[in-house]
């Protein structure tokens, strides 16, 4: 059942985007959050469960995928509608300990890809990132 679950969020955010990487990862009462013992607790001391799913954005591209398919809003909003508060959202470490890489742009990282359809999509759905640095794009 998971497998499906996990199948299915996949498919889904292939065609979305969630870009909304802000300090706070949970709508709860209480924030910010932080952790007592083993547990998540908000600013009260009351336990925080969190529903995250991962966000791919660690490959050749460097950017969170789906983000040339839709807008970033239309993708937080499906994946909160779901059920979900949290967003883990997977970097490569060379984006900060290369400068070459964080220096290129959105749009740079994939013109040397070959992905023009993905820039057309990029300037669609979310024209304010597609010429932002990459480790810009990820502070959005």
């Amino acid at each position: 059942m998971w497998r499906c679950m996990l199948i299915f969020i996949n498919i889904i955010l292939i065609g979305a985007t969630i870009l909304e990487v802000k300090p706070v990862v949970a709508v709860v009462n209480g924030v910010p959050l932080k952790t007592s013992s083993r547990w998540i607790v908000n600013k009260n001391g009351e336990r925080v469960k969190l529903a995250c799913l991962n966000w791919v954005s660690h490959l050749d591209a460097v950017v969170a995928e789906g983000l040339s398919k839709k807008p970033v809003g239309v993708i937080s909003s499906g994946i909160k509608s779901m059920g979900f508060n949290c967003v883990r959202l997977t970097w490569p470490i060379l984006l900060v300990t290369n400068e070459t890489l964080s220096s290129l742009t959105v749009r740079e990282s994939f013109q040397n890809l070959g992905l023009l359809e993905s820039i057309s999509g990029f300037q669609s759905n979310n024209p304010s990132i597609i010429d932002l640095s990459l480790i810009q794009a990820f502070q959005v």
